[in-house]
C-alpha cells in the first residue's frame, strides 16, 4: 500500500501548532492537498485545450494558404477534416 501523501505535511503542521488537534491538522491538510490536484486537473484541461486550438488554428491558415496557392477547397476541405 502506498504511503499516504499528507502525512509529512499533517506532521509538519502539528509541530508548528502546538494545541492542534491531529485529525483537525489532517483534516485541513488533505483538503489543501485536495484543492492542489483538482487545481494541477484543472490547469491540465486548460492546457490541453489550448494545444487543440492551437492545432485547430494551425490546420485552418494552412488550409487557407493551400487555397492561395491554388488548391481547390473543396479538396482542402475534405484533406483536413479527416480524422
Amino acid at each position: 500500500m502506498e504511503p499516504d501523501p499528507t502525512e509529512p505535511y499533517t506532521d509538519e503542521l502539528l509541530a508548528l501548532t502546538p494545541g492542534l488537534a491531529r485529525p483537525a491538522a489532517d483534516l485541513f491538510v488533505r483538503r489543501v492537498f485536495e484543492g492542489g490536484v483538482e487545481h494541477g486537473a484543472r490547469t491540465a484541461l486548460a492546457n490541453v485545450a489550448a494545444t487543440e486550438h492551437e492545432k485547430d488554428a494551425q490546420l485552418r491558415r494552412l488550409g487557407e494558404r493551400l487555397v492561395e496557392l491554388g488548391e481547390d477547397p473543396l479538396d482542402v476541405a475534405r484533406l483536413l477534416s479527416r480524422d
